[in-house]
């Protein structure tokens, strides 16, 4: 029989959170420079419609008129080309702005230039509900991680749900860091790709954490170090296989998705490379040093 060769992961595990430590830093300091996160019209406030326009109408031509007026708009075409139908969202145009007046601005800019204009929907988000929602959305990411450690505190024991508590914590954290540093506008769609982000790395993370336990249970004389290397080079095709082909999925929503969906795509790769680097270099060297400190195991 072939024996698989063990890949020493732990050995490299202070150098991987040392990056992780420089990456957190640097997209902080590039957000704080960057005047801190671009919230999207779901948290700041704003207004979104859809319009239909009776004659051939680029994005560009929408755009160009709004800008005109000083009127930084998301424009979107939906539907079927020769439907010529546009979501156009703007934030709140001045603050404090009330959205209903913003949204007669916005009107009243589009059927100037426009005459064959058709407003289908309309939705606006006030500077209340948009704090509300802001709220609402941290609720949602603490609830998740209890809810994570609990879960894994009882399947597994407590320096597992530690250890996964602490790599979602770095994947949410580095995931909005980096919303900040490239100006990806803070929106629902952000943070439904934040929350796959954690739900994708906590599943990873379990799979090796299995594996971890089932070695433990075989009575094994190898160090805790050493266990988690067999651990993650066992589990390492299974990994690198779930990881190529979600990423290809998102990929093809990155180029073929349109500017609605490209933002969320781009989040969600760059999830797909922490998510799976977290379960190796930040959860599993957690239950390493839990191991080696708190029981005083030799590593």
């Amino acid at each position: 029989m072939k024996t698989t060769k063990i890949i020493p992961f732990q050995k490299y595990r202070y150098f991987a959170i040392g990056l992780s430590a420089l990456l957190l830093v640097i997209f902080s300091a590039g957000t704080v420079l960057h005047g801190g996160f671009t919230w999207g019209v779901d948290f700041a406030g704003g207004v979104k419609l859809i319009a239909a326009f009776n004659k051939d109408v680029s994005m560009d031509k929408i755009r160009d008129s709004l800008a005109r007026r000083s009127i930084n708009a998301m424009v979107q075409q939906i539907g079927p080309e020769e439907k010529n139908e546009y979501i156009i969202a703007t934030k709140l145009l001045e603050k404090g702005e009330s959205s209903e007046k913003s949204l007669e601005t916005i009107k009243k800019a589009l059927t100037d230039d426009f005459k064959t204009i058709t407003i289908l929907s309309v939705e606006t988000v006030g500077p209340a509900i948009g704090n509300y929602l802001k709220r609402e959305a941290v609720k949602l990411f603490v609830l998740s991680l209890i809810m994570m450690m609990v879960y894994l505190t009882f399947r597994f024991e407590f320096k597992f749900g530690l250890g996964a508590l602490l790599a979602l914590i770095h994947d949410v954290a580095l995931s909005v860091a980096f919303c900040g540093f490239f100006k990806i506008e803070m929106n629902i769609p952000i943070i439904a790709a934040v929350l796959t982000i954690f739900g994708y790395s906590g599943n990873d993370t379990i799979v090796i954490f299995d594996r971890i336990r089932e070695t433990l249970g075989d009575k094994t004389k190898l160090s805790i170090a050493d266990v988690v290397d067999v651990s993650v080079t066992h589990t390492l095709s299974r990994t690198i296989l779930t990881s190529l082909l979600t990423l290809f999925a998102v990929v093809s929503l990155y180029l073929l998705g349109g500017d609605v969906i490209r933002d969320f795509a781009l989040v969600l790769m760059f999830g797909i490379f922490i998510g799976t680097y977290s379960s190796i270099y930040i959860a599993s060297p957690i239950v390493v040093w839990w191991e080696k400190v708190i029981r005083k195991k030799a590593v």
